[in-house]
């Protein structure tokens, strides 16, 4: 749990959308404020759990669903609890946040506090290609990725069971449907349902 991963395309932070993901276990709510900063936060109300991917992108705030409470971009801090609209809410009172840093097209982040260690690639115009889910852990995936010079693929463990490959093409030339039919190909073999 110690290494960076990627969690979402860039493009996947649309402007006042909530994107919810998952990494080791742990749920994960991922905006964009309108500022242009992307925030990885733990997708649970501090007040009563609830999921914060159900709430509302203000633009510089994330709202609970639930009961109202705001949360700032950035920090997490709660801003605002709408039954108590004279109450200052304490610094100490906030959404778990998580480092995140947008490189080659993809959002990354970690769950403690590693240093970065996103891997460089080489001088290209990367594509960002379409995400794929695998019922597979990320050591069963990993064992079955075979290197391209073309093409990139990065896991992300979702859970013990579950992984989402993502990928990264320098070919120009590649069409999404090739790159979706391998990637299919390999989830079908890793799950054991190719014939």
């Amino acid at each position: 749990m110690t290494s960076w991963f990627p969690v979402a395309r860039a493009d996947d932070l649309a402007p006042r959308h909530v994107f919810h993901t998952a990494l080791h276990g742990r749920e994960l709510a991922l905006w964009r404020d309108d500022t242009g900063v992307a925030n990885v936060w733990e997708n649970r109300c501090p007040h009563r759990g609830v999921r914060l991917s159900m709430g509302a992108n203000l633009g510089n705030e994330l709202r609970c669903q639930y009961h109202g409470w705001r949360f700032s971009s950035g920090s997490g801090h709660c801003t605002a609890i709408p039954a108590h609209p004279g109450f200052t809410p304490s610094q100490g009172l906030k959404v778990t946040t998580y480092p995140c840093v947008e490189r080659h097209g993809l959002v990354w982040t970690t769950l403690g506090d590693a240093p970065e260690d996103i891997p460089a690639l080489p001088e290209a115009d990367w594509q960002v290609l379409r995400a794929m889910f695998v019922a597979a852990p990320s050591s069963a995936v990993a064992s079955h990725l075979s290197e391209r010079p073309d093409v990139v693929l990065f896991l992300q463990p979702v859970d013990d069971t579950q992984s989402i490959v993502h990928g990264l093409s320098s070919d120009p030339s590649i069409s999404l449907r090739s790159h979706n039919d391998m990637l299919t190909r390999l989830r079908d073999q890793i799950e054991g349902t190719a014939p």
